[in-house]
């Protein structure tokens, strides 16, 4: 199966639209007749819904809704959007869920066709397997196991296709999981109110697009510039309550969050659409209203520009967010960091202000370092394929990749970021976590600070976004391989020191020569050993960590007891050990 393209360097687009909500003040009464006007449009909406899905024609929609249910033709144009949305939708994933079984079918064929293992080369796991069995299963069961699930999938793309060709979207406004909890209360904990509650809360509907140039930008619910709120209630709804098909709310609303941009339109009669939510918090209902519309999205930085002045890398993961400051020559700058993103096991809104909190933690630390792109790696989660096919039996990924909420993430960092006047850069994950770890992760170890593999996958996620290879520079691998050496104080010599001893300075110096992560690697030019006169011995010389005495080539004589290292000496082999020990990735992450 070919595998999945090559994801260009590029900077995504802005927003091309904003969503902000408030929660409304509401009398009793102003809360039944809400109630009642949302349960009307519900109700029609539930009617057009079959006919949207039959391929009925908008405007004929419209016009029926309007005559047969007395509402307004704002309301009953709403209803029609949302419904052709919702079943263009539901297309989209069934065609989707087709083109995925058909690539796992296409998998299975190739891997069947071929020979298992233990049959033709004789040993399961073969380093390098002939020609008939390289792309076959390990051993005849699991092939007989795969060929039973290559006729279960087949079964499943025949069903699918047929109900593509009958036209059967089968569509289900509030979620087929909360329908099916109606059959199984006991194992979802609710009775019959509670289920009830949430089904109606669920498929509320009471909604009103935008119009040019009306009242408020939107002619049904209508936000005047003082902060009131005026609905529009259908004309069996208005009889019934006996009120007025206008009905203005007792208090007004306050937004908070783009407060002058909503002002704006509202005053200057731009087009925005309202929409009127009911949500149960502590047992009791809280009605809200949001506020949406579309606008041009901001001018995007050209990549050569976004480039310019340093980036900062991101390494997304399932539990927390690993940030990488890269300089303009691709060099990491400061101490790794790392954002907590704890999300497994949480409701949706409580992961979507996990999702928040850690995107308005990562602008921050940008802003912070004075840089204005965030490099961030092009997953493609929600389009890749997330079958066992794909990722054989890894259960443990294929739970992580499907849980991680990729276009949550995505949608939100884009936005926030677009909003603070921070460019996004995406870029293609291929070998950044195996390059990062194995170059990056130990040049930016430290005894007192361990690094990650993540870590150095964020550090080679900002080079590619910088366009810079992926690999350390040679230098820097052999100076990450040294053992890295603690700073050491200026210290001066003392009185009579000779050529065998070696204060603090000259040990920092001939660590930064020898090439310390700390230190810029220094070439020394290549002297040959001073030679005596003719027939006198060579000096030696002693080091300072050992008490070895060395000669000037460069060897320790051959003869002589060997001495012991001094207590200097040790301490350093022991630090280069454990440094060596911290500075090894963890398979397990």
């Amino acid at each position: 199966m070919p595998s999945r393209p090559h994801s260009p360097t590029r900077v995504v687009p802005g927003p091309t639209g904003a969503s902000v909500r408030s929660r409304l003040r509401l009398e009793p009464s102003e809360k039944g007749l809400l109630a009642a006007v949302g349960e009307h449009l519900t109700r029609v909406r539930m009617v057009d819904l079959k006919a949207a899905a039959a391929g009925v024609a908008r405007n004929d929609r419209v016009k029926a809704m309007t005559a047969d249910h007395g509402i307004q033709s704002r309301y009953a144009g709403t209803i029609a959007k949302d419904n052709d949305a919702l079943v263009r939708m539901t297309k989209d994933g069934l065609y989707r869920h087709r083109a995925d079984l058909r690539a796992a079918i296409r998998t299975l064929e190739r891997r069947t066709k071929a020979k298992s293992r233990d049959t033709c080369c004789g040993r399961v796991r073969t380093p390098k397997a002939c020609s008939s069995c390289r792309d076959g299963y390990a051993t005849r069961s699991e092939r007989a196991m795969k060929c039973r699930r290559l006729d279960v999938l087949r079964a499943r793309l025949a069903k699918v296709e047929r109900r593509i060709a009958d036209r059967d979207w089968r569509l289900m406004p509030g979620g087929r999981r909360l329908a099916g909890n109606r059959y199984h209360l006991d194992q979802a904990g609710l009775d019959v109110p509670e289920w009830r509650a949430q089904w109606t809360e669920s498929r509320f509907f009471l909604a009103s697009v935008g119009n040019a140039g009306m009242p408020g930008g939107n002619p049904c619910l209508t936000l005047h510039a003082d902060g009131y709120l005026t609905v529009s209630v259908p004309k069996r709804v208005a009889e019934a309550f006996g009120v007025a098909t206008r009905v203005r709310l007792t208090h007004p609303v306050r937004f908070t969050h783009r407060a002058g941009e909503l002002t704006d339109r509202v005053t200057g009669r731009v087009a925005t659409r309202f929409d009127i939510e009911p949500t149960t918090v502590r047992g009791g209902v809280r009605w809200y209203i949001r506020a949406s519309w579309s606008h041009e999205p901001a001018p995007t930085p050209p990549l050569a520009a976004a480039r310019s002045g340093g980036v900062v890398g991101v390494d997304s993961n399932a539990d927390h967010l690993a940030v990488a400051v890269l300089d303009t020559h691709g060099n990491p700058v400061g101490s790794p960091h790392r954002i907590p993103l704890e999300l497994a096991g949480l409701p949706s809104s409580t992961r979507d202000a996990r999702i928040r909190e850690a995107i308005a933690a990562l602008i921050e630390h940008t802003r912070s370092n004075g840089r204005v792109t965030i490099v961030i790696e092009d997953l493609g989660f929600d389009t890749a394929e997330k079958s066992r096919e794909k990722h054989g039996r890894k259960k443990a990924f294929r739970a992580l990749i499907s849980g991680f909420p990729t276009t949550a993430f995505r949608t939100r960092l884009v936005s926030m970021a677009a909003t603070a006047g921070i460019a996004v850069v995406a870029v293609d994950p291929r070998y950044t976590s195996v390059v990062g770890g194995r170059d990056w992760t130990p040049a930016l170890h430290r005894p007192h600070r361990p690094a990650t593999r993540h870590s150095g996958a964020a550090v080679a996620i900002g080079r590619r976004g910088q366009g810079l290879p992926l690999r350390a520079h040679r230098s820097t691998r052999s100076a990450a391989a040294a053992c890295p050496v603690p700073h050491q104080r200026m210290e001066a010599a003392p009185p009579g020191a000779g050529t065998g001893t070696r204060t603090a300075a000259s040990r920092s110096t001939a660590a930064s020569k020898a090439g310390h992560p700390g230190a810029a690697p220094v070439r020394t030019p290549s002297r040959k050993p001073r030679q005596g006169p003719p027939g006198a011995e060579s000096p030696a010389r002693t080091t300072a960590a050992t008490g070895r005495r060395i000669s000037a080539a460069g060897t320790r004589p051959k003869t002589g007891p060997r001495p012991r290292p001094s207590a200097e000496g040790v301490d350093q082999a022991a630090g280069c050990d454990r440094a060596r020990e911290i500075s090894r990735p963890d398979p397990t992450l």
